[in-house]
């Protein structure tokens, strides 16, 4: 089994925003992950099946007390995405087919977690630097009507070069670096990818005020 955990830093300082991962099984063969975020306030929670870092499906659960609690499953059937859905107080669930224009490659799911990054990335570098993702919507966390409902997003990656990265605990490993857009992230966000695909560390300018920094910290 491995585990570890993402750290982040905003404009050079901690956050208190932690999330830590394990995974069971071969992550370049079928392997399940589960990856929980804590931030002041919120917990997610997401559990996925991955085939040859391609997420087959994922269940992602939103918590900000006892009280809020939304759900989500995401998986793919014949290559289209289908996600049900729980929300807040809902006794029933609903079941959304997700429009994709085209169908020419199979839509990639994200399960929103930095573990996840690495792989998508890479999938992404192997489609000729682009594809159509679907990931759950937490652009406004307080609109609980379309909190965890599906997003499509075109996304794009390209290879810059390979450099050494340190690790939080000083050790070097050679790194592929690149850039990944769409959604939120424009060209000059950077990401670097370990050997095994797995995100290492990205940089991402949100704002002009905001500057994030999150590097992996692999259990020992």
């Amino acid at each position: 089994m491995l585990s570890g955990s993402y750290h982040y830093s905003l404009n050079g300082k901690p956050t208190e925003v932690r999330e830590t991962w394990s995974l069971e099984g071969d992550l370049l063969g079928e392997c399940r992950i589960t990856s929980t975020r804590a931030a002041p306030g919120i917990d997610i929670t997401v559990a996925a099946l991955v085939s040859h870092g391609a997420v087959q499906n994922f269940s992602v659960q939103w918590c900000t007390g006892s009280v809020e609690n939304i759900s989500a499953y995401y998986e793919l059937r014949d290559d289209r995405p289908i996600v049900t859905r729980r929300g807040m107080g809902d006794t029933e669930e609903e079941e959304i087919e997700v429009a994709v224009e085209t169908l020419q490659q199979t839509p990639l799911l994200f399960p929103l977690m930095r573990i996840f990054t690495g792989p998508l990335i890479a999938r992404l570098l192997a489609r000729e630097g682009g594809g159509t993702i679907v990931l759950p919507d937490i652009n406004d966390p307080a609109d609980k009507l379309i909190l965890l409902k599906p997003l499509v997003s075109e996304r794009s990656a390209r290879l810059v070069g390979e450099e050494l990265i340190a690790s939080p605990d000083g050790e070097e490993q050679l790194c592929r670096r690149c850039e990944y857009s769409g959604g939120q992230y424009t060209d000059d966000s950077r990401f670097w990818l370990a050997a095994d695909n797995l995100l290492e560390r990205y940089q991402w300018q949100q704002s002009p005020e905001l500057f994030w920094d999150v590097r992996l910290q692999r259990a020992t």
